[in-house]
């Protein structure tokens, strides 16, 4: 039953707000420009309660109101308008994710395409893994993306190609850019015996970089804001830091890099025996795994 005002004009505007609703519930596509008997046809006979701004009520119930009180025909159609507008905002938006997703899926996984129909055919090599796309409210795989790639048009499928490109060459120059990275900080830590390894990097704009890296045994997760170089001259000296981390042979004062006596040398110059313990600590109720280094006399 719904729950109008007492003063008329604002009981009919509520009886318009109202049809409209319904009318839109009952059809997205529905003619806002019919008069009050093809409203009326339309709401009569249909017993489902739907809520509305003024209460729950059916378009059999609502029809008989309009028959009794009439109808603002131009109200309803300025609603309808407006919720025509609104849902098709909204298809465009859930569109736009939708591609998007696409896009995002395709990039980790493709090689370069010339076509739409080239990045298709390689789906069958991608790996068996599901891809939940919160903003889309989609869920892409290997098993479903050939026919969400087949719902677009010839436009559509122009923009994923293009932007899909465009994503691997930012992933390759990601690459490019790791590898040489890499390079330089293994030539540093030469010098030490300090290895690194970069295990993810990615160019995010012009001077944002966001990367996993393992210096000896520091792993760094983390990103950057400044330039490559720039970044280079942070990253080594966190290569020169490792290099000062060191242990002491008790036996000869040998100083030993803490990540070299740990990884690449099982004794010291003097002879001694380097033990390697693992070893657990607990802080506040999280344990933490550790690993002690102590030497051993040599027979």
């Amino acid at each position: 039953m719904l729950n109008l005002s007492k003063y008329e004009r604002k009981r009919k505007k509520g009886i318009a707000i109202a049809t409209a609703q319904l009318l839109f519930h009952i059809d997205h596509d529905v003619d806002p420009n019919q008069d009050i008997k093809g409203f009326i046809n339309i709401l009569m006979n249909k017993t489902e309660s739907v809520a509305t701004a003024y209460g729950w009520t059916s378009g059999s119930e609502l029809a008989q109101l309009i028959l009794q009180e009439g109808l603002d025909t131009g109200e309803v159609k300025l609603r309808l308008l407006k919720y025509k507008n609104k849902s098709r905002l909204a298809d465009k938006r859930r569109h736009n994710d939708i591609k998007n997703s696409v896009i995002s899926y395709l990039s980790n996984y493709c090689q370069r395409s010339k076509t739409y129909e080239g990045l298709i055919d390689q789906v069958q090599y991608f790996p068996d893994f599901k891809y939940k796309y919160l903003d889309s409210g989609v869920d892409i795989d290997r098993e479903n993306i050939i026919d969400i790639m087949k719902t677009f048009d010839e436009k559509d499928r122009m923009y994923i190609l293009k932007n899909v490109n465009a994503e691997i060459d930012r992933r390759d120059a990601g690459y490019s850019l790791g590898d040489e990275l890499e390079k330089y900080l293994n030539d540093i830590g030469q010098e030490y015996g300090i290895e690194s390894y970069i295990d993810e990097f990615e160019v995010d704009g012009k001077n944002y970089f966001s990367f996993k890296i393992f210096i000896g045994n520091r792993g760094i997760l983390s990103s950057f804001n400044g330039t490559f170089n720039e970044l280079k001259t942070a990253l080594a000296g966190v290569v020169r830091s490792e290099s000062e981390n060191k242990v002491t042979c008790p036996f000869c004062g040998r100083k030993i890099v803490r990540y070299v006596a740990m990884n690449k040398i099982k004794n010291c110059e003097c002879g001694a025996e380097i033990v390697i313990t693992p070893y657990m600590v607990r802080k506040r109720g999280v344990i933490y795994s550790r690993t002690r280094i102590s030497f051993r006399k040599p027979d």
